[in-house]
C-alpha cells in the first residue's frame, strides 16, 4: 500500500470517528473538504485575501496528495487542520519571499491554535492551485 493510500485511509477513519461523536455538526467548508477527501468532488475552492485558491489532487510535489504524503502527521497537519484549510487561511498574511526559491510561488502564513501554518500557492495561474500546506516548526 502506498503512503498516500495509508494516510488517506487514516484520514477517513479519523473523520468517521469525529462524525460518530454526538453533536458533531460540520460546517459548510468542512463538508466540502469531506466530499473532496471521499472523491465525490474533484476540487475544493476557497478565498485567501480576495484570491480564489483551488485544492486539487495534484501529485507528490503539489496538491492534496503532497499534503497527505508529506505533511499529514502528528507533528505537522492534523485531521482538523486539513478539514479547516479553507478557513484557516481566510485572513492569512502573505509573506514576502521568505523561504521560497521559486518566484512564481507565494507563501501565506496563519497563526492558529499556537500553530504556525503555511499555504504555498502558484501565482502564475489565474485560478490558484494549492501547492502545499504545512506547519512551520
Amino acid at each position: 500500500m502506498s503512503i498516500y493510500s495509508e494516510r488517506l485511509a487514516k484520514l477517513k477513519k479519523e473523520i468517521a470517528i469525529i462524525e460518530s461523536k454526538k453533536n458533531t455538526n460540520f460546517k459548510k467548508h468542512q463538508k466540502e473538504m469531506i466530499k473532496f477527501i471521499h472523491g465525490r468532488i474533484d476540487k475544493v475552492e476557497f478565498e485567501v485575501n480576495s484570491k480564489t485558491i483551488i485544492l486539487e489532487m495534484g501529485d507528490e510535489k503539489k496538491g492534496f496528495r503532497h499534503i497527505l504524503e508529506k505533511h499529514f502527521n502528528p507533528n505537522d497537519l492534523e485531521t482538523m487542520d486539513i478539514l479547516n484549510l479553507p478557513i484557516i487561511f481566510k485572513n492569512a498574511l502573505q509573506l514576502s519571499q521568505i523561504g521560497i526559491s521559486n518566484n512564481a510561488l507565494s507563501v501565506y502564513k496563519m497563526l492558529k491554535n499556537q500553530k504556525d501554518l503555511r499555504l504555498v500557492t502558484d501565482e502564475t495561474k489565474t485560478d490558484k492551485l494549492v501547492v502545499t500546506s504545512y506547519r512551520k516548526n
